[in-house]
């Protein structure tokens, strides 16, 4: 069976984000709340740091996701969005690797689309057993692999 989740980093870095960014929107709220003539720069930041916090903790939530893949059997749950989808073998359309390179090395994801339309993916810098998942494609399902 292959768990891949979130990794820990990844989580760690965005939550530091996130207390970085919360932060500033706290503090410059508490200024502008207590100053009668509140300073541009706080008014600036209040009106960007809450809303990017705030998307940023959405998108995090609720793009947050495990997969587990067994016998031909996947299963992708969503825990903050109260989801479980599950799907076969049978149900994949194809499956490939995306790579892109970037400044800092190469982005590597694994995609499977399925017969319905519905596109799932998992990245190497993001989700752990990301290697193991790309083997057991490659070593079940190198037919429906798409280059």
């Amino acid at each position: 069976m292959i768990n891949a989740k979130p990794k820990i980093s990844t989580l760690f870095s965005v939550g530091v984000f996130l207390i970085i960014a919360y932060s500033v929107f706290v503090y410059s709220l508490v200024q502008y709340l207590n100053d009668p003539e509140p300073d541009m720069i706080t008014m600036i930041l209040i009106v960007t740091t809450g809303p990017i916090a705030i998307v940023i903790t959405l998108k995090s939530l609720l793009g947050l996701k495990f997969m587990e893949i067994s016998k031909e059997k996947f299963c992708l749950n969503y825990p903050f969005r109260f989801k479980k989808e599950l799907f076969s073998g049978k149900d994949l359309a194809f499956w490939k690797i995306d790579k892109i390179k970037t400044f800092g090395g190469v982005y590597e994801e694994l995609i499977w689309k399925t017969k319905s339309g519905k596109q799932y993916s998992i990245s190497k810098q993001e989700h752990t057993e990301y290697d193991k998942a790309r083997s057991y494609m490659i070593k079940k399902f190198k037919k429906l692999q798409k280059t």
